[in-house]
């Protein structure tokens, strides 16, 4: 006997295993006279430490900089949100006004649209930083952390930090990563 059917007479449901869906993440370089930057936060729990950090590139995907940022905060929303506000202002310091910024939080890409998800220790901040927004040319796009990974890597350069680090060259750390990114090469996530 067939043995699908012996289950079947006792009413049990056969789902044969299914092969994960495997979707390919790509880093697209923004527009001439744009400038991308992916942003990212970091948190250890033991000990309870936070970081940010980011990377600039431009519409040929060339090395703009790169920061990193340990953080006084014990909350991964915070350090996205902490990521997002200094990589627009690193941007206004610079004169770049056509940002497009690009992170793998889908909850701080929607706290452009909800203000009330900002937590009101930051509220001030992300007030000044929505202010800065509209004066430039703005983009905020979410990208899954298999195509974040440049970012991903500066957030944790900075939780081994003691303060603010922006860094003019291309961190050797990131090299690889960025290499790939620069060459089209796509990374790829297993749903």
């Amino acid at each position: 006997m067939d043995e699908f059917v012996f289950l079947k007479a006792f009413k049990i449901n056969i789902h044969p295993p299914r092969a994960p869906l495997i979707k390919e993440v790509l880093w697209i370089p923004p527009t001439p006279t744009w400038i991308k930057v992916n942003t990212n936060g970091a948190l250890t729990k033991n000990p309870n430490r936070a970081s940010c950090g980011g990377v600039f590139r431009d519409h040929n995907s060339i090395f703009v900089g790169a920061f990193a940022q340990n953080l006084n905060t014990n909350s991964a929303f915070n350090a996205e949100l902490l990521g997002i506000i200094t990589a627009i202002n690193i941007a206004v310091e610079n004169n770049w006004m056509s940002i497009w910024l690009e992170t793998d939080s889908q909850l701080a890409v929607l706290a452009f649209k909800n203000l009330n998800m900002v937590p009101w220790s930051l509220k001030n901040k992300w007030l000044n930083c929505l202010e800065r927004v509209r004066n430039m040319n703005f983009l905020i796009t979410h990208i899954y952390r298999e195509g974040n990974s440049c970012a991903d890597i500066m957030a944790n350069v900075g939780l081994a930090l003691s303060s603010f680090v922006w860094f003019p060259s291309l961190p050797n750390c990131i090299r690889h990563d960025y290499g790939r990114n620069r060459l089209g090469m796509p990374s790829f996530r297993f749903i």
